[in-house]
Protein backbone atom coordinates (compact mmCIF):
# COMPACT_ATOMS: atom_id res chain seq x y z
CA UNK A 1 0.00 0.00 0.00
CA UNK A 2 3.00 2.39 0.42
CA UNK A 3 2.85 2.88 -3.67
CA UNK A 4 -0.33 3.94 -3.29
CA UNK A 5 0.30 7.20 -5.47
CA UNK A 6 1.91 5.32 -7.72
CA UNK A 7 -1.26 3.07 -8.00
CA UNK A 8 -3.07 6.02 -8.98
CA UNK A 9 -0.59 7.33 -11.43
CA UNK A 10 -0.33 4.16 -13.06
CA UNK A 11 -3.72 3.24 -13.53
CA UNK A 12 -4.49 7.07 -14.59
CA UNK A 13 -1.66 6.65 -17.37
CA UNK A 14 -3.39 3.13 -18.23
CA UNK A 15 -6.76 4.88 -18.59
CA UNK A 16 -5.12 7.53 -20.66
CA UNK A 17 -3.85 4.85 -22.97
CA UNK A 18 -7.19 3.05 -23.44
CA UNK A 19 -9.40 6.62 -23.25
CA UNK A 20 -9.25 6.44 -27.28
CA UNK A 21 -10.58 3.06 -27.43
CA UNK A 22 -12.91 2.84 -25.33
CA UNK A 23 -13.87 6.67 -24.11
CA UNK A 24 -15.14 7.54 -20.34
CA UNK A 25 -15.36 3.94 -19.66
CA UNK A 26 -12.01 3.95 -19.13
CA UNK A 27 -12.95 5.91 -15.56
CA UNK A 28 -13.82 2.48 -14.61
CA UNK A 29 -11.02 1.05 -15.33
CA UNK A 30 -8.69 3.71 -13.59
CA UNK A 31 -11.31 3.33 -10.26
CA UNK A 32 -11.06 0.20 -10.23
CA UNK A 33 -7.24 -0.53 -10.83
CA UNK A 34 -6.95 1.89 -7.87
CA UNK A 35 -10.12 1.69 -5.21
CA UNK A 36 -9.31 -2.37 -4.82
CA UNK A 37 -6.71 -1.19 -2.25
CA UNK A 38 -9.44 -0.74 0.05
CA UNK A 39 -9.11 -3.78 1.68
CA UNK A 40 -5.61 -2.83 3.54
CA UNK A 41 -7.64 0.08 4.88
CA UNK A 42 -10.34 -2.84 6.18
CA UNK A 43 -7.77 -4.90 7.33
CA UNK A 44 -6.11 -1.75 9.57
CA UNK A 45 -9.74 -1.12 10.88
CA UNK A 46 -10.33 -4.22 11.97
CA UNK A 47 -7.33 -4.75 13.03
CA UNK A 48 -6.31 -2.14 15.02
CA UNK A 49 -10.02 -1.00 16.03
CA UNK A 50 -8.95 2.34 14.89
CA UNK A 51 -10.89 4.00 11.32
CA UNK A 52 -8.34 7.18 11.19
CA UNK A 53 -8.15 6.52 7.27
CA UNK A 54 -4.18 8.51 7.39
CA UNK A 55 -3.69 5.89 10.50
CA UNK A 56 -4.57 3.35 7.81
CA UNK A 57 -2.26 4.49 5.28
CA UNK A 58 0.41 4.82 7.51
CA UNK A 59 0.20 1.59 8.84
CA UNK A 60 1.37 -0.09 5.67
CA UNK A 61 4.17 2.15 5.34
CA UNK A 62 7.56 1.25 6.18
CA UNK A 63 9.39 3.97 8.23
CA UNK A 64 6.21 5.53 9.59
CA UNK A 65 5.09 5.48 13.10
CA UNK A 66 2.14 3.71 13.11
CA UNK A 67 3.88 0.71 10.88
CA UNK A 68 3.83 -2.25 12.13
CA UNK A 69 5.74 -5.17 10.20
CA UNK A 70 3.03 -7.73 9.13
CA UNK A 71 2.51 -11.50 7.73
CA UNK A 72 -0.32 -13.21 6.02
CA UNK A 73 -2.20 -10.19 6.18
CA UNK A 74 -5.99 -10.65 4.58
CA UNK A 75 -6.59 -8.58 1.98
CA UNK A 76 -9.68 -9.77 0.78
CA UNK A 77 -9.96 -8.30 -2.48
CA UNK A 78 -6.34 -9.71 -3.03
CA UNK A 79 -7.45 -13.36 -2.71
CA UNK A 80 -7.73 -15.46 -5.57
CA UNK A 81 -11.50 -16.74 -4.40
CA UNK A 82 -12.89 -13.07 -4.49
CA UNK A 83 -11.30 -13.18 -7.81
CA UNK A 84 -13.14 -16.27 -8.90
CA UNK A 85 -16.59 -14.96 -7.11
CA UNK A 86 -15.82 -11.76 -9.82
CA UNK A 87 -15.65 -13.28 -12.56
CA UNK A 88 -18.46 -16.10 -12.64
CA UNK A 89 -20.80 -12.87 -10.91
CA UNK A 90 -19.36 -11.06 -14.51
CA UNK A 91 -20.71 -14.13 -16.79
CA UNK A 92 -23.98 -14.61 -14.53
CA UNK A 93 -24.69 -10.59 -15.15
CA UNK A 94 -26.50 -8.72 -17.88
CA UNK A 95 -23.52 -6.28 -17.72
CA UNK A 96 -20.31 -7.89 -18.65
CA UNK A 97 -19.10 -5.23 -20.27
CA UNK A 98 -18.89 -3.26 -16.89
CA UNK A 99 -17.76 -6.23 -15.18
CA UNK A 100 -14.77 -6.20 -17.95
CA UNK A 101 -13.71 -3.10 -17.57
CA UNK A 102 -13.63 -3.94 -13.73
CA UNK A 103 -11.38 -6.81 -14.32
CA UNK A 104 -9.44 -5.10 -16.61
CA UNK A 105 -8.79 -2.67 -13.34
CA UNK A 106 -7.83 -5.29 -10.89
CA UNK A 107 -5.40 -7.36 -13.19
CA UNK A 108 -3.60 -4.16 -14.35
CA UNK A 109 -3.37 -3.09 -10.12
CA UNK A 110 -2.74 -7.01 -9.63
CA UNK A 111 0.37 -6.79 -12.18
CA UNK A 112 1.48 -3.53 -10.12
CA UNK A 113 1.62 -5.28 -6.88
CA UNK A 114 3.50 -8.64 -8.25
CA UNK A 115 5.70 -6.50 -9.82
CA UNK A 116 6.31 -4.77 -6.29
CA UNK A 117 6.56 -8.16 -4.69
CA UNK A 118 9.16 -9.42 -7.07
CA UNK A 119 11.53 -6.46 -6.86
CA UNK A 120 10.68 -6.08 -3.29
CA UNK A 121 11.61 -9.86 -1.64
CA UNK A 122 10.87 -8.29 1.92
CA UNK A 123 7.72 -7.79 0.91
CA UNK A 124 6.88 -11.50 0.00
CA UNK A 125 4.81 -13.58 2.81
CA UNK A 126 3.61 -10.07 3.55
CA UNK A 127 0.18 -10.87 2.58
CA UNK A 128 -2.88 -13.88 1.85
CA UNK A 129 -3.08 -15.28 -1.59
CA UNK A 130 -6.01 -17.54 -0.50
CA UNK A 131 -8.73 -16.77 1.48
CA UNK A 132 -9.48 -20.38 2.29
CA UNK A 133 -5.81 -20.61 3.25
CA UNK A 134 -5.70 -17.39 5.36
CA UNK A 135 -8.90 -19.08 7.07
CA UNK A 136 -7.03 -22.75 7.82
CA UNK A 137 -4.30 -20.98 9.07
CA UNK A 138 -5.78 -18.61 11.27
Amino acid sequence: MQQVYLHALFAIIFAAILYPFIGYYSIIVFLSGFVVDVDHYIYYAIRKKDFNLMNGYFYHVPGSKVHEPHSDSLYIFHTWEIWLLFFILAFLSHQLFLFILIGIGIIFHMIFDWGYLFFNKDAIGERAWSLIGWISRN
